[in-house]
């Protein structure tokens, strides 16, 4: 099955004009395992499940004509199966956004086929190959993986992004987490071995980068992987892992500091601890890595001047929570100024993004699904998109 149908067909792919993969580089299809000309090839194992795998987790797929035989110079991976996921962005423009991506990564780039899967911009998993693919190379060693030698033992995955500023879409940051979490339990590969491109091969590889939930650690906008694998292990129903050691680390926080409890948010901490949320919750988000960053448990934060400090650096239990008045229960299908009310409350909590589009007072279908997602990620059984008191409360830091 598949929506591609023989448009990309392997022996008449149709060339398209693309903005190209800037993530494709020729180190990319070295691994230090493969056995040298005429010995034959290295592992035999096809995850020809794949394309279930992400259906089975509520996803989107599409998959490319003759993916379940497609892998590097052939080679599958060992029996056991891989023992890492590797996470990417494309370094492709929009215009090149699901199909001209998929047609590059599998048919057209020189290290092709470049991932064994590919994410594009609406949340929707194409699937590319079954078999080991030319998508991490040179690096590491890092966790169960050897020195230049992840492409044998990793699935790959590419998504859209040009990794130079583009905000990453919300549904597919929530794709991406629920994919990679779907994929290590399928193949019982441990959350703390889901990586970045960028901590496989550091100085080499940025991705994934830009503006998204799970903050930044440099200047590139290299996600927090700490934040990523998180997520994914939220999603798995198991505790974070802790930062592999060969990860970069943040730096360590200096002066005044706040621990994170469950259920805070960046306008309850600056509720109890600067005063004047409204206005103090931006300047606390900046200081901690900036609004797009994942808030967990235990994390600490900085505190900047102009409140005073929790005992001891962290919260009292008793400390008020700073919930603003209730505007109103919303759901699918309202307009006006309270569902305007409920935008303003989850753009400032980074729930979804400040557009113009998602201030446009009309609850549609697209803030249903944040809704939800919301109220999922917070462990609900009964998430049912619509905005009402308890989400409003849970959504300022209250119980």
């Amino acid at each position: 099955m598949g929506g591609m149908g023989d448009t990309v067909a392997a022996g008449d792919a149709e060339r398209v004009a693309v903005d190209g993969l800037g993530d494709c580089d020729v180190d990319d299809a070295y691994d230090a395992d493969d056995p040298a000309p005429g010995e034959g090839e290295r592992g035999g194992r096809m995850l020809v499940d794949l394309a279930d795998v992400l259906r089975s987790a509520g996803l989107r797929v599409e998959e490319v004509d003759g993916w379940q035989f497609r892998s590097r110079g052939g080679a599958g991976y060992a029996s056991s199966g891989p023992v890492g996921i590797i996470v990417h962005h494309t370094a492709s423009g929009p215009g090149a956004d699901g199909l001209g991506d998929v047609r590059d990564l599998t048919f057209e780039c020189d290290v092709k086929p470049m991932a064994n899967l590919y994410l594009d911009r609406a949340g929707t998993f194409w699937v590319c190959a079954a078999g080991a693919t030319n998508t991490n190379g040179k690096g590491g060693p890092l966790g169960p993986l050897p020195e230049n030698s992840a492409n044998s033992r990793v699935i790959g995955i590419e998504a859209g992004n040009n990794g130079i500023g583009e905000p990453w879409p919300d549904v597919m940051q929530v794709a991406y987490v629920t994919g990679v979490a779907a994929l290590a339990e399928a193949y019982r590969i441990d959350t703390a071995h889901v990586y970045a491109h960028h901590e496989w091969a550091p100085g080499r590889k940025i991705d994934p980068a830009g503006p998204s939930r799970f903050g930044s650690i440099n200047a590139n906008t290299s996600w927090d992987m700490g934040a990523f694998r998180g997520a994914v292990a939220a999603r798995r129903g198991a505790p974070a892992p802790q930062r592999p050691v060969d990860a970069p680390v943040p730096p360590a926080p200096t002066g005044r500091t706040y621990v994170v409890r469950p259920d805070d948010s960046w306008w309850s901490i600056a509720a109890a601890t600067l005063g004047d949320p409204a206005s103090t919750w931006p300047v606390l988000a900046a200081a901690n890595g900036g609004p797009e960053r994942v808030l967990h448990p235990g994390d600490v934060l900085i505190l900047p001047d102009g409140g005073p400090a929790s005992p001891g650096g962290a919260p009292a239990p008793d400390e008020p929570a700073g919930i603003p008045p209730f505007p109103g229960e919303a759901r699918q299908g309202d307009r006006g100024p309270l569902v305007l009310a409920w935008q303003e409350a989850l753009i400032a909590h980074g729930v979804i993004s400040d557009s113009p589009a998602n201030r446009d007072a009309d609850f549609g279908a697209g803030m249903a699904g944040a809704v939800r997602r919301l109220q999922e990620s917070w462990g609900w059984s009964d998430a049912d998109g619509v905005a009402g008191p308890h989400t409003w409360s849970r959504l300022h830091g209250g119980s």
